[in-house]
């Protein structure tokens, strides 16, 4: 669910009497040679990258020229809380698609999607699956550049990176899958992500899915940006902590036009469980008056409310995001 490259991370140094490289793993055996293209620059871009290398296959990473360049000689090194291991991976890298491949997986950020878009032809993918991550509120206008065969994907879990270190807070991540019109003729996903060490779920509800995705994500980074501290810590102060059912309760006021019915509950209690170290980006993009982020979210959050006939200008998101803002621009 929640990902970035972040500014503060411990040393590489200090984790290596830890260090596994992956060319130490036994790496499964894959009879299908086309690559799987990962697209994007950030912290998800990697991770998906090192766990399909796990599982055997051929991995190029299609990012910008400075991040091309550090991910195919100096590679990165992925630290993961679940599992105690820092592992070692260079990627093959491309400026655009070059093969035929047999998944490409779009994981940009979402102001950051439209220039890899370029990258890509629907004559050079061809069959093969899409796999969206890009939280995008609605991806239709991504069908006339890659085809019909585009899916949506969700990630949950924490992820951070610094340089070329990639760290994997908590639990374990999840990934869910919703469906596209083309489902019932088959499901490509079981065999191609086998083998990768996370957890796969498939859903029908893909409105549902994204606003289970975005409202955890949304809500974190306003509280974390705003009082300038860590999700976990603001869990730890009652006062901050109460605001949390409160503007869960507006968010979920907002997806009712959908006709979504969001469980309130299950979305305070992963609030409530964010890992002690992880940041969200927004934290950063505040020290450095960076509107991505603040952008991002109040574009979903407004369209929303505005489609729901709600009065979003006396919520206390909006409020939240106002400071937000003033905050950018100091």
């Amino acid at each position: 669910m929640f990902f970035r490259k972040d500014v503060f991370n411990p040393k590489l140094e200090e984790l290596e009497n830890d260090s596994l490289s992956v060319e130490e793993t036994n790496i499964p055996l894959q009879t299908d040679k086309r690559p799987i293209y990962v697209i994007g620059n950030n912290a998800l871009t990697c991770y998906l990258a090192a766990k399909l290398t796990d599982a055997g296959h051929r991995i190029i990473v299609i990012s910008d020229k400075e991040n091309n360049i550090s991910l195919s000689t100096n590679g990165i090194s992925l630290k993961e809380d679940s599992s105690l291991k820092l592992s070692r991976y260079k990627f093959d890298t491309s400026f655009w698609l070059k093969e035929e491949p047999k998944l490409v997986i779009l994981s940009a950020a979402a102001g950051q999607i439209n220039p890899f878009l370029t990258t890509l032809s629907k004559e050079k993918i061809g069959t093969a699956p899409i796999l969206c991550f890009t939280p995008l509120k609605d991806i239709n206008y991504l069908e006339a550049i890659v085809g019909g065969n585009l899916f949506r994907a969700f990630f949950d879990g924490y992820l951070q990176q610094n340089e070329q270190q990639v760290f994997l807070f908590g639990r374990a991540p999840q990934i869910k899958i919703c469906k596209n019109i083309n489902w019932e003729k088959e499901n490509p996903f079981p065999e191609l992500l086998k083998n990768c060490e996370i957890n796969i779920t498939y859903s029908a509800e893909t409105t549902l899915c994204y606003w289970e995705y975005f409202i955890p994500y949304a809500i974190g980074s306003l509280l974390a940006a705003l009082y300038n501290k860590n999700l976990f810590d603001i869990t730890k102060d009652k006062l901050l902590r109460d605001k949390i059912p409160l503007l869960v309760a507006e968010a979920a006021e907002i997806t009712s036009a959908e006709g979504i019915q969001l469980n309130t509950e299950e979305i305070i209690k992963k609030l409530y469980a964010a890992p002690m170290s992880y940041r969200f980006p927004l934290q950063d993009e505040v020290n450095i008056s960076s509107y991505g982020e603040a952008n991002f979210i109040s574009s979903v959050l407004m369209t929303s409310a505005r489609s729901a006939k709600i009065r979003f200008m006396d919520s206390h998101l909006n409020k939240m995001l106002k400071q937000i803002y003033n905050l950018i621009l100091v």
